[in-house]
């Protein structure tokens, strides 16, 4: 009797998810694993990519997902879109009832057979890089090869489940870039991967799980740049790990960029980078220094500036370089430089905390983002309980609650300076009259903290903080710390909101009746005249010497700072 005959291989249907945080942001994953699908799957699969947001109506990103049926279902996961995974997961099992659904992605790499218990909707689960994986899995269900030999894949067998090691390829990945990728970028954020993995290997973090750093060749870098920038995107932000821990090619890329802006890179185009602060060196500063006002945008992760902390989650700085480079990155004035610092990491009290605060400040960043301690699954810091004890949120992003040093009550002072820091120093409105309470010793961790008291916690569906509401607040909170100063604060105020804010309409807290004003007004027009069109704000200074009036015509914002150029003169220069 002859055996049955094989039943012949076919190309799957196959659709890429990406469940993002908001709409600005492009996804960078599902264009990954297509590419690797193209270039490592012997069958000629059809791919499709289908984004959508966490915060969108759950039955129309279902419909996206779910259009044309696909054979294969693959969704990248997050600590920013597990929840909402996990809510669809159900809902694409009963519509997709004979499709292949596979999970991949930071979230699920670290913890793959609690994953697979956890969403029993899905039938695979794939560790670590996917590109290769996932093209091998399509062949593998169209007919064509066996599951065995597909590194990283994780599904159940019987009452077994199957748990590979995360995949790490040798060689660098193939280069998402094509016209569909390409083509929903404009005014969006676009990412681009120029390196994959990282030196370091830090306890809080999975970067340096990502297998040895590897780099794409310096000439697919530059097309890729000029691709995604010509695409429309308002800014490209590379993910490198840490891009500057190959300072050479760092240097490479950025003068590129330089020598391209207004050329193969269209003008207004931002490029944001993620470096190591103690590694930034002259070639880097120069090319900055040589570069037009808001090209480029760096964040360093400062994680803690206790160097006893750093040393505790294995994160090796040279904290007197560190902040030397960064004093000299700012003093540029060409590029934006955002700060991180981490709340609840080992040995760090609220005390410690707070100088740590204070010393960030002193750096001048245009940003500094006070973060919490978020227990990564596969990170050090959770998978050594013994060295790293806290206590955390069970339930996603896995933000700590308590440590050894610091309680629930430190949490909260946290939480309220983070409000303050976010409203008042990072919205970028009150810059002039921050740098003034500073220099005078106010602390800015107090200051951000007793702001922040003031502040309420957001609430779900609810809007954001009227600006002149917080102009008030911040006009209290300032005059309390320095009561003395009450009038000069006011003048800072004044000038900071006609600064940041093109309107005429000034906060009731800065507003003083004044008999001169349209004298004044017709007078400024008079002497200094306005283009047309242009809108024109004044307003009267009492206790800053050499001026009385300040006035701003409203034309192009410092690409840098986010403000407009604010001249201030004496009423004899009116002739008044």
């Amino acid at each position: 009797m002859q055996a049955a005959e094989r039943a012949p291989a076919r190309p799957l249907s196959v659709t890429l998810a990406a469940v993002n945080s908001q709409y600005v942001h492009a996804a960078l994953a599902p264009w990954c694993l297509k590419a690797g699908v193209e270039k490592y799957a012997r069958l000629p699969h059809g791919v499709r990519v289908a984004e959508g947001t966490v915060n969108e109506p759950q039955e129309q990103l279902l419909a996206r997902l779910t259009e044309g049926a696909p054979d294969l279902l693959g969704l990248s996961c997050y600590i920013w879109n597990i929840r909402a995974v996990g809510e669809l997961l159900p809902k694409l099992r009963d519509k997709l009832p004979g499709c292949a659904i596979v999970l991949g992605g930071p979230e699920v790499s670290f913890r793959a057979a609690d994953a697979l218990a956890a969403f029993p909707e899905a039938d695979y689960l794939i560790a670590g890089e996917g590109e290769r994986p996932l093209a091998l899995l399509a062949d593998a269900l169209g007919g064509l090869g066996g599951l065995l030999d597909i590194p990283g894949l994780c599904y159940r067998q019987g009452n077994q489940t199957i748990v590979s090691e995360p995949h790490a390829e040798d060689a660098v990945p193939p280069a998402p870039i094509s016209p569909d990728a390409l083509r929903p970028l404009r005014g969006r954020i676009a990412y681009l991967e120029t390196s994959r993995g990282c030196p370091y290997a830090c306890a809080f973090c999975l970067s340096g799980r990502a297998g040895r750093t590897r780099f794409l060749p310096l000439p697919q870098a530059f097309e890729a740049i000029q691709a995604l920038a010509n695409a429309g995107a308002g800014t490209v932000k590379f993910v490198d790990r840490t891009f500057n821990a190959d300072r050479a090619r760092a240097a490479a890329i950025l003068g590129f960029i330089r020598e391209e802006y207004g050329r193969g890179v269209p003008e207004g185009v931002a490029f944001h980078f993620e470096i190591a602060g103690d590694l930034i060196d002259r070639a880097l500063l120069d090319i900055v220094e040589d570069s037009p006002a808001g090209l480029f945008q760096f964040e360093i992760g400062l994680q803690s500036m206790n160097p006893e902390t750093l040393l505790r989650i294995r994160r090796n700085t040279d904290m007197a370089r560190l902040k030397e480079n960064i004093r000299a990155l700012t003093a540029t004035g060409k590029a934006h430089v955002h700060l991180d610092l981490i709340a609840g990491l080992p040995g760090e009290g609220l005390c410690g905390f707070a100088a740590g605060v204070d010393e960030a400040v002193s750096l001048a960043p245009h940003t500094l983002q006070l973060g919490f301690l978020k227990l990564l699954h596969g990170s050090a810091m959770r998978e050594e309980p013994e060295n790293y004890p806290c206590r955390f949120d069970p339930l996603a992003p896995y933000e700590v609650l308590e440590t050894p040093w610091l309680g629930p009550g430190d949490i909260q002072a946290l939480k309220r300076a983070e409000r303050g820091l976010d409203k008042a120093y990072n919205a970028g409105r009150f810059q002039g009259t921050l740098r003034f309470l500073f220099s005078q010793g106010v602390s800015p961790f107090a200051f951000f903290e007793t702001l922040g008291r003031d502040i309420p916690a957001p609430a779900a569906g609810q809007s954001g903080l009227p600006l002149e509401k917080l102009t008030r607040l911040v006009h209290d909170a300032a005059t309390r710390a320095l009561p003395h100063e009450t009038p000069r604060l006011r003048d800072l105020l004044l000038l900071d909101r006609l600064a940041s804010t093109p309107t005429t309409v000034m906060p009731a807290c800065l507003k003083t009746p004044d008999a001169r004003f349209h004298m004044a007004k017709r007078a400024l027009d008079r002497r200094f005249p306005r283009e047309p069109g242009r809108l024109r704000a004044i307003g009267f200074l009492y206790a800053t010497p050499g001026a009385e009036l300040a006035y701003c015509d409203y034309g192009r914002k410092n690409p840098v700072t986010g403000l407009y150029e604010v001249r201030t003169l004496r009423m004899e220069e009116l002739g008044m």
